[in-house]
């Protein structure tokens, strides 16, 4: 069997126990719930401000979706975390296990308003993805696991390879080694 060389430059990363990761029916109600909290504050701030001005002005969407992003960046990456993941009992790292920047939560939520990825197929995929991630978690380096979930070791950081529709597209993951015969072999993720 040909061997590859391996890249280590990506350093180090977490991984954690099967059960710790977060599947489909724990961010359908994260996504539900934290959708009626956006919701409501919307509804209440307008009402208030039709009260107050007689109109939406286009400063008040301004501070509304500041408020949205915030809310989705970095209240969620915080240690309070928004009301659906509060509910949920979950959190979400980067793949060191520590809170992700403005900046990857950012990117992370990005891939719902502008990326390739439909809502459905993002949550399709963590049917089928060995550790229940999405898309968007995979393309922006985090996780999302249990909130008292603790990380049963490191493992070297390694870009994974997929191919799909014409696009050849590659993430980063935390890739625990196996041994073949006292050699150092990467564990392949499985085709999705």
């Amino acid at each position: 069997m040909a061997q590859r060389k391996r890249d280590t430059s990506l350093g180090e990363g977490v991984y954690y126990a099967p059960g710790d990761y977060i599947g489909i029916w724990r961010r359908i109600v994260i996504l539900v719930v934290d959708l009626v909290v956006l919701y409501a504050i919307y509804y209440s701030s307008a009402s208030l401000c039709i009260a107050l001005t007689n109109d939406l002005t286009d400063t008040y969407f301004l501070y509304y979706y500041l408020f949205v992003w915030a809310y989705l960046t970095i209240l969620k990456a915080s240690k309070l975390r928004t009301a659906g993941y509060w509910l949920a009992n979950a959190r979400i790292v980067n793949l060191r296990g520590k809170r992700p920047s403005v900046f990857r939560m950012t990117y992370r939520l990005l891939f719902w308003l502008v990326g390739p990825f439909v809502f459905i197929f993002d949550l399709m995929w963590v049917a089928t993805d060995d550790d229940r991630q999405t898309l968007r978690d995979r393309f922006a380096g985090t996780c999302v696991i249990k909130n008292n979930a603790e990380s049963m070791g490191t493992a070297e950081i390694h870009m994974t390879y997929y191919s799909a529709l014409g696009y050849n597209l590659m993430y980063p993951r935390v890739t625990r080694i196996k041994s073949d015969e006292g050699k150092p072999v990467i564990e392949e993720s499985e085709a999705h």
